[in-house]
């Protein structure tokens, strides 16, 4: 997450399909929200606390983002023919079923 929000952040113009929204997808604001959850992320492995509180709600976030990301990434790949969105897509689609599976084995492990 920590990556991803920081590889957005340093890349103004990533997203530019529909140009209508384009600013808002390319919003700082949005790409420091996974920073943050991405610096909480490795605070929270690091210091090995056991709080499905807090696990969940990273989680979630973290979830959430990847999911928005994935699809203005397949959005792109269908409607701007950008192809070159289609590894990034997979990418994120893998994570989002990774970061599901992660959520699912902690809630089963009370």
């Amino acid at each position: 997450m920590l990556l991803m929000g920081l590889d957005l952040w340093s890349e103004p113009d990533y997203f530019f399909w529909p140009p209508q929204y384009a600013f808002l997808m390319n919003d700082n604001g949005i790409d420091g929200i996974a920073v943050i959850v991405g610096i909480g992320l490795l605070v929270y492995a690091g210091m090995n606390i056991h709080d499905n509180q807090v696990a969940g709600i990273l989680l979630g976030i973290s979830a959430a983002f990847v999911t928005m990301i994935t699809g203005i990434e397949i959005m792109h790949m269908i409607f701007a023919g950008q192809l070159r969105m289609g590894i990034p897509a997979i990418l994120g689609f893998y994570m989002v079923l990774n970061i599901l599976q992660i959520a699912r084995d902690r809630n089963t492990k009370r």
